[in-house]
């Protein structure tokens, strides 16, 4: 089980895993830490694998309640006061838990396709600050900002050009942004964490 990343962050500690193993030695993993899940039935194998990476993941880093999603498909863990957020990339999945504080993970893996879809997600404020020289990093982690912010309101009915605006940064490999979520007369901001890492754009945010 090769964790690519695993980080400590205050009160809280995210991880980052390419999943390699089979539902089989997934399953057996599970048991060697002791938990006995009710595995749902999948038609498509590779959720299944993903399904049960999850866990395998947030029990390594020693969260073992039952996870459950709220009627948006939020999760939370059954029983626990501590917030979790998930996220999964083709073979990769990635999870964070914080024992204070709402929180959003996303990752996902570089490519070509941010652009065709950026007109979705991109807004007139923030065309005029990316750089195109870096414009695809940046749309990848204007994307994965909004959907860390996105994953902390949990209610679903975000329109994410219109009540969602990351505020401008220069891209480096490992940073940090701002972004603002505006609705119904309110405002809340939420500072956002990154690093990309080969080939990986990983965000995560804090509600602190």
């Amino acid at each position: 089980m090769p964790i690519e990343l695993r980080q400590t962050i205050e009160k809280g500690e995210f991880a980052v895993w390419q999943v390699t193993e089979t539902v089989d030695e997934l399953l057996e993993i599970l048991k060697q830490h002791k938990i006995f899940a009710d595995v749902p039935f999948f038609r498509n194998p590779a959720r299944l694998a993903e399904w049960l990476a999850v866990r395998v993941l947030f029990a390594e880093l020693g969260v073992r309640q039952r996870i459950v999603y709220n009627e948006f498909g939020k999760p939370h863990l059954e029983g626990e006061g501590k917030y979790v957020s998930i996220s999964h990339s083709r073979d990769y999945v990635a999870v964070i838990v914080h024992s204070q504080y709402k929180v959003g993970i996303d990752i996902e893996i570089s490519g070509e396709r941010i652009h065709r879809v950026s007109h979705k997600f991109i807004n007139d404020f923030e065309k005029q600050w990316i750089n195109k020289d870096f414009e695809t990093q940046q749309l990848y982690i204007i994307w994965g900002a909004k959907e860390c912010a996105y994953k902390i309101f949990g209610l679903g009915a975000i329109d994410f050009r219109d009540h969602l605006e990351v505020q401008p940064f220069d891209f480096k490999e490992q940073g940090i942004t701002e972004i603002i979520f505006r609705k119904n007369g309110q405002a809340l901001s939420y500072q956002v964490f990154y690093q990309y890492l080969n080939d990986l754009f990983i965000t995560y945010a804090i509600a602190s």
